[in-house]
């Protein structure tokens, strides 16, 4: 992101007019941003202990507490990589079970780290729903008959699968009737579908790959390992640990997914706390992970679809996000963000109510623009990065694809403010993240040709998106969230752009609390102060995490 804001030059229009002593805006901002970062300094320097994380004070790593809580786990033989500060409860919601807090946890407490058992899915099922393909994949693997094995204690467990088929059909629980008996009876009434059952019990007895017990696989057991992985896949693979994690409209928790950063590859995921925790709160993730900002209509589907579970309408998700009982202005929040002119669209399991006829829903459409768009975004930066040194011009396709899409994100986001009629509606968020992007290709990838002029309307048009983004993120996810440094940064970013630039552009935006060079350089400071902090609080510390955990 910096090398971005980098691409600023000189202000060439010379339009910083002079006070009565003779200094310019662009004089006077540089004077309040050196004063600002003086205190800052201070400030740091005062407190010894700001570079701790307060996640490290409360709760110290030892090898003797993870074979303590681990030695619990369905998988004692298959520990994670490390194991916080949280244990596996019985539950009437989910797959039976889920961690609670075993402590209170500050915002940033590492949770999990696990590597994927599975990494991965096959080629052919890239962008699809997990099909008797995956499984194939599975059982081409060396450690096929480790994996099946291990999958018996995955949600829907052997067990409980079995067992369900034992009972008779009217003493089967209405949830296992929809995640279990519902789910197989519909696959296996496709001819296709039963055919593949068939060559995948005949490859699996012909590699020796068994039931724990010893038995061959059979038809039921295909489909309950097909339910297994997709009700606990995730895009980077199939987890044991993370799989006992719940689903929650309002989580308590952020999983982070496998990455790479430069030479440094890292192969696991870990989950930590986005905000404060009591003992003995569950500790939950949203299953969604990209993108996690989709309409209520829209999750509802999903979830249903890949996990058998239904958030319901108006009323089931108020009662989901427990309104009544927490008075809580953030779960708040999440519900209002959902709202369009006023009102809670309906939903049903499959999405919206379109069928009943007349024109889609409003948030259907910025959707389907949305995931468009979003899809132009992934070609141009594989573009620009395939062709790093390709010279650019004004009249570049590269470039006029990229112009194009921000000033089409932009129309956007003014067209769905207006049919929306709520100004945080979780859509509005992905949209502004969008324009964000969007902008930041251009001065990355194309300051060469950008002059100055357009670089600067480019940054007043990125202020406004990221501002409104950091109030939206604020009210849905908290003050500590890692979405919350991201904006920040970028807010903080843009602001010091602008005022080393063009102070007086900045100041026709006539953003709240920033309508003076003193109030902007404040806040600057302050997003500043933001994003630091939070980073703090999600320190990059896994490797040493685990280290301690096998050196102890």
């Amino acid at each position: 992101m910096e090398a971005a804001w980098n691409a600023f030059g000189s202000d060439s229009d010379s339009s910083d007019s002079e006070d009565d002593n003779g200094v310019t805006g662009r004089e006077e901002a540089t004077r309040l941003m050196q004063q600002y970062n003086t205190q800052s300094t201070q400030d740091k320097q005062g407190s010894k202990t700001d570079n701790i994380n307060s996640t490290s004070i409360s709760f110290q790593p030892s090898f003797d507490d993870q074979k303590q809580r681990t030695a619990s786990l369905p998988w004692p033989n298959n520990p994670p990589l490390y194991l916080g500060p949280a244990f596996v409860q019985k539950l009437t919601l989910g797959g039976g079970r889920g961690y609670t807090a075993t402590a209170d946890l500050p915002p940033g407490t590492c949770i999990l780290i696990e590597e994927p058992f599975v990494k991965g899915w096959s080629e052919q099922q890239m962008g699809k729903r997990l099909g008797l393909e995956s499984i194939q994949h599975l059982f081409d693997r060396d450690t096929a008959q480790s994996i099946v094995q291990c999958m018996e204690e995955l949600h829907p467990t052997k067990d409980k699968v079995d067992s369900v088929y034992r009972d008779n059909s009217e003493d089967i629980a209405s949830l296992d009737k929809i995640q279990i008996v519902d789910m197989i009876s519909s696959a296996d009434s496709e001819t296709s579908h039963y055919q593949e059952v068939q060559s995948l019990i005949a490859y699996a007895k012909e590699r020796g790959i068994v039931n724990s017990d010893g038995t061959n696989l059979n038809s039921r057991d295909i489909n309950r390992l097909l339910l297994t992985m997709r009700y606990n896949g995730f895009d980077s693979g199939l987890y044991l640990h993370f799989s006992i994690f719940n689903h929650d409209e309002d989580p308590n928790c952020i999983k982070f997914r496998p990455s790479s950063e430069g030479t440094q590859q890292q192969h696991y995921s870990e989950a930590r706390t986005t905000r404060f925790v009591k003992k003995g709160e569950a500790l939950t993730l949203h299953y969604l992970e990209n993108p996690r900002e989709v309409s209520h209509a829209t999750r509802r589907k999903i979830l249903w679809d890949q996990h058998r579970f239904d958030i319901g309408d108006e009323g089931a998700f108020r009662k989901f996000l427990r309104l009544a009982e927490d008075h809580n202005k953030r779960k708040t929040a999440v519900y209002e963000s959902e709202l369009v002119q006023g009102s809670f669209p309906e939903s049903n399991r499959t999405g919206t109510n379109e069928d009943s006829g007349g024109d889609p829903p409003v948030a259907f459409n910025i959707e389907n623009s949305l995931d468009d768009l979003e899809d132009m975004v992934v070609e141009l930066q594989a573009m620009f990065l395939s062709k790093p040194d390709e010279g650019l011009s004004m009249s570049s396709t590269s470039f006029e694809r990229a112009a194009a899409l921000e000033l089409t994100v932009w129309e956007l986001i003014t067209a769905a403010k207006a049919s929306l009629g709520n100004n945080n509606h979780i859509l509005l968020s992905r949209c502004r993240r969008l324009h964000l992007d969007s902008i930041e290709i251009l001065l990355e990838h194309c300051s060469s040709i950008l002059d100055n002029k357009a670089s600067t309307e480019l940054m007043a048009r990125f202020l406004p998106s990221a501002r409104e983004l950091l109030e939206s993120q604020k009210l849905r996810l908290g003050n500590d969230h890692t979405d919350v440094a991201r904006t920040s940064n970028d807010i903080s970013m843009g602001i010091q752009a602008l005022l080393s630039h063009s102070p007086k552009r900045l100041l026709s935006l006539q953003l709240e609390d920033m309508r003076s060079l003193d109030q902007c350089s404040r806040f600057e400071h302050s997003c500043r102060n933001e994003k630091e902090r939070i980073e703090k609080l999600f320190p990059k510390d896994a490797d040493n995490i685990i280290a301690m955990v096998k050196e102890a």
